[in-house]
């Protein structure tokens, strides 16, 4: 069961799911859930077993209810204010383990604001390894623009060929000419629909290469 806790951002409080390991602590987590006007929340599926993958490496999880959704004040800030907000998580949970290294994820919108907090933050304090699933990079549903920052570090990213949302050209473009290496599971949709095996087996590979 999730410990449900509360911290100050700039638009009022932010909901944060907390979980704690069962054995030793070995690091810390912050992971961003998909779009809240789509029905994202932390207990979406990926990000949920995101966060269990996490918790079975060691990690302490933390996951935000964006602007306007749960318990969170503000309205949907396009991922500005999200972002924002979760870097204020990460320096809250910073403090509260100044010692552990420090894990990112999120899927969708949650990988877009991540990888924001990534680029805003200072190398010496990224996170030690960061896993952003169904990436948006360009336009997405032909309705919403993203502008995805360059980002390099020791990152995975996971795509659906199939993703009807974030289209694979569209990632694979973003990532050639800083050379990312993409894992592509062939046939999977956005949602990664009868793939959480395949997605399970992937992060598991890159945490324990870490």
């Amino acid at each position: 069961m999730s410990e449900q806790i509360f911290i100050q951002g700039v638009a009022g409080q932010i909901e944060v799911f907390v979980d704690y390991p069962q054995g030793e602590v070995k690091g810390f987590a912050v992971i961003c859930h998909p779009h809240p006007l789509q029905g994202g929340t932390p207990q979406h599926k990926v990000p949920t077993l995101l966060a269990q993958m996490l918790l079975e490496h060691g990690c302490i999880v933390y996951r935000p209810s964006f602007r306007g959704s749960g318990q969170s004040h503000g309205v949907h800030d396009e991922g500005y204010g999200e972002t924002e907000d979760t870097l204020q998580l990460i320096q809250y949970a910073r403090i509260q383990h100044p010692t552990l290294p420090f894990y990112a994820g999120g899927f969708s919108f949650g990988a877009h604001v991540m990888a924001k907090c990534y680029h805003a933050l200072q190398e010496e304090i990224r996170p030690k390894q960061t896993i952003l699933c169904g990436l948006p990079t360009a336009t997405v549903d032909g309705i919403r623009h993203y502008v995805t920052p360059a980002i390099k570090g020791d990152i995975l990213f996971i795509h659906g060929e199939a993703d009807e949302v974030t289209l694979l050209s569209d990632m694979i473009a973003w990532a050639k000419p800083q050379r990312h290496l993409v894992t592509v599971l062939p046939g999977a949709n956005h949602f990664f629909t009868g793939y959480l095996k395949q997605l399970r087996i992937a992060i598991s590979r890159f945490l324990i290469s870490g």
